[in-house]
């Protein structure tokens, strides 16, 4: 859970990010770098709030939802939504890119979209 945790800080953090939190204040450290204390710190807490099966199986729910499963399609789907509908998203988010929060904002009738301007991706909210 640790290591997992790790590599997925990795994928959705960005550069910026890292560079603006964690970088070093000296050129001449070659071990216990910043930004690996607060990955295992990151993992520590994860590891500690999350049963790994259960984790798992929330990562699969979430990465086999699909709103058109059984429907003409996701647009289709997506029209018969009639609540009040605003949709958030962050322009540096590298796992819920703006372009979905702006296609959902298309297909939703008449919903609002909003995008948050943030160096810190995914972490943003």
């Amino acid at each position: 859970m640790k290591t997992a945790r790790a590599i997925g800080m990795i994928s959705f953090r960005t550069y910026d990010t890292f560079q603006q939190t964690q970088s070093e204040k000296t050129d001449d450290k070659t071990d216990d770098f910043r930004a690996a204390s607060y990955q295992r710190y990151q993992g520590l807490k994860l590891a500690n709030r999350f049963n790994a099966f259960t984790y798992w199986l929330l990562t699969k729910m979430m990465d086999s939802h699909n709103v058109g499963r059984g429907k003409e399609s996701i647009e289709a789907a997506l029209a018969t939504i009639k609540a009040k509908t605003w949709v958030i998203g962050i322009d540096t988010d590298l796992l819920f890119p703006i372009r979905e929060q702006e296609f959902l904002a298309r297909q939703i009738p008449g919903a609002r979209l909003d995008a948050i301007t943030s160096l810190h991706g995914h972490d943003g909210f």
